[in-house]
């Protein structure tokens, strides 16, 4: 008799659970880029078309008021720079959310994880946030012609990274609140509505004076911006922004949410 021998990890071994929860995490990251029906392309074809329709409207209202960029010569490369990431947070936040909220489906489906569909939707959100940013500076450059390629391209690339795991922490709290909590989400939900006032969209933080600084320095997401612009500018001003604060925020939410909701599991996957 022959026995065949294999060299590749079983599924229960480490390495074969490794190589199978990343398996999992890639096609779901990839069957939400194939919608299964108008609704579905309708929210795909809305993604890239917020952050346009939010950064026209500013810039039409700006123009008609006679305001001037907060910093640098555009007010459309100015106003992106907030946009976007704005946005990334917010949407990715509530992807994420939405992912745990219906972990029970998923398990039900396929051998997925508590988790996996949460990190294959912070990965899509991640990659459709790159693309719309990228389609709106090309935008820019083509109307305005001035130069729109990043200065730091490294900080900003760091700028996605934290503002992915900022949002995937967000998203599983949001996701425990909702379950448990659902006052407190409804609480945020309101808050986060006027998040485009406090997070220094139109205008410099650092220019504000010291007692508006010290509230605003708790928005994480005012830091997510504050990074993307350091890397977009040459010598962008700012005494606001923390490495330390958005580091700590985006993994202690990804800790505190998924510590939380791995430890009322049985309620998820019911």
């Amino acid at each position: 008799m022959i026995m065949q021998v294999s060299y590749f990890a079983t599924p229960q071994e480490p390495m074969g659970r490794t190589a199978t929860s990343l398996n999992l995490i890639w096609v779901l990251t990839w069957l939400k880029f194939l919608p299964r029906s108008r609704r579905e392309s309708a929210k795909l074809f809305w993604l890239f078309i917020e952050p346009a329709g939010q950064l026209s409207i500013l810039i039409i209202l700006f123009t008609f008021i006679g305001r001037t960029p907060a910093y640098g010569t555009s007010m459309a490369l100015f106003l992106l720079t907030g946009i976007v990431m704005l946005n990334f947070f917010q949407v990715g936040s509530g992807m994420v959310m939405q992912a745990m909220l219906g972990a029970s489906n998923k398990q039900r489906l396929a051998p997925v994880g508590m988790f996996h569909d949460a990190v294959a939707s912070t990965i899509f959100k991640l990659i459709t946030a790159i693309g719309y940013t990228s389609i709106l500076l090309i935008g820019v450059w083509f109307i305005q012609g001035i130069d729109v390629v990043p200065k730091h391209p490294l900080v900003a690339a760091e700028a996605f990274m934290w503002c992915a795991l900022a949002c995937m922490g967000m998203g599983l709290l949001r996701a425990f609140f909702t379950k448990f909590m659902p006052l407190i989400e409804r609480i945020y939900a309101t808050v986060s509505r006027g998040m485009i006032f406090i997070s220094g969209v139109f205008f410099v933080p650092s220019f504000m004076p010291p007692q508006i600084r010290d509230m605003l320095f708790y928005n994480p997401v005012l830091h997510v911006v504050e990074l993307f612009r350091l890397g977009m500018y040459d010598q962008y001003p700012t005494i606001v922004y923390s490495a330390l604060y958005l580091k700590l925020f985006a993994l202690g939410s990804i800790a505190l949410g998924g510590g939380l909701i791995w430890r009322q599991r049985a309620e998820f996957l019911e």
